[in-house]
């Protein structure tokens, strides 16, 4: 009985230890629990961090291309944009016909020159969106010329059924007219070009053969050249139409591109000294696109050339134009 109140007391001696240990190796395995919790929970939340990326917002209709600088503006989507060109330009042209002997707008290209001209061109463009735009571009120029030079004119000889050809000086001065409407859809870099357009030629010859009489060799003088000082008025026209395509050199800087056109003329009506007839044939065209100095005025070129094939009346037609100024919106 002893030996068992002695056994009891030892276990509730020892009884409070044990627990105290239990309770103090608990708190130790529960602690350390805690913070590889909470070690745990920023490492997940570095990693989440860590995981994040950036999403760029897509621009809206109304907002500015990112390629824009201060000198380069958009037009925006559903919007119109004007810009006008106000430009020097001068042209070489002729027509030839295959009859006479003075039978020529001009006998070279540099004689067929009208260097004084002046032009203005308007470029209406819609955007359809961010790669389709609609250019709608009317303009009209003209240019002035003169050249004197020598060689035959047809006159008639008082008193005779007939008429003769003599050398004499000619004066001329020339008008040029050019008229033209283009309309062009653009993919991107790509110009889906159709145009209507014409070129006029006025002309002034003043007329004075060196000779003033008919002479002929077994009869001596039989007349005497008429109309000998004279004027002659003369006119010439093209109306027709060009379809193609362009190039826009999309590589260089958006403020300093320029396009390249290959364009067909398939109908052309050219009429020259009354007579008339049906041609066709090619037109290379080089212009500037946007050669912006601010974000208001800007530089404009343009190198046009068009060949045409001969017809029954007519051989040797070509124009050709240069053309510089300003552009400004």
């Amino acid at each position: 009985m002893r030996r068992g109140w002695m056994i009891l007391l030892l276990l509730l001696a020892l009884l409070p230890a044990g627990v105290l240990n239990a309770q103090g190796t608990g708190a130790d395995e529960h602690w350390p629990r805690i913070a590889m919790g909470q070690a745990s929970g920023d490492k997940d939340e570095s990693s989440a961090d860590e995981m994040k990326f950036e999403l760029r917002r897509q621009p809206y209709a109304n907002e500015r291309h990112p390629n824009e600088t201060p000198r380069y503006r958009e037009t925006e989507v559903g919007g119109f944009g004007l810009a006008w060109n106000v430009y020097y330009t001068a042209r070489s042209y002729n027509i030839t016909d295959i009859r006479g002997v003075d039978n020529s707008l001009s006998s070279n290209w540099l004689y067929g020159m009208d260097p004084w001209g002046l032009g203005a061109r308007a470029h209406i463009e819609y955007r359809v969106s961010n790669e389709w735009r609609l250019s709608f571009m009317p303009r009209v120029d003209a240019a002035f010329g003169i050249y004197n030079t020598q060689y035959p004119n047809t006159h008639e000889i008082n008193g005779l059924p007939f008429s003769r050809n003599y050398r004499g000086a000619n004066d001329s001065q020339k008008l040029s007219l050019n008229v033209e409407f283009e309309f062009a859809a653009r993919w991107r870099f790509m110009w889906f070009v159709h145009k209507f357009n014409s070129w006029m030629v006025f002309r002034r010859r003043a007329i004075r053969a060196f000779d003033s009489v008919y002479r002929d060799d077994q009869l001596g003088v039989l007349g005497t050249i008429k109309d000998r000082h004279r004027v002659d008025w003369e006119q010439s026209y093209l109306f027709g139409t060009a379809t193609g395509v362009g190039f826009e050199f999309f590589f260089l800087p958006e403020s300093s591109r320029f396009i390249l056109f290959a364009l067909w003329r398939p109908f052309n009506n050219v009429s020259f000294r009354n007579k008339g007839g049906i041609t066709n044939g090619l037109e290379v065209v080089v212009r500037s696109a946007d050669f912006e100095l601010t974000n208001q005025v800007g530089i404009y070129f343009e190198v046009d050339i068009q060949m045409y094939l001969p017809t029954d009346e007519f051989n040797d037609i070509y124009y050709s134009q240069f053309s510089i100024g300003i552009k400004f919106r």
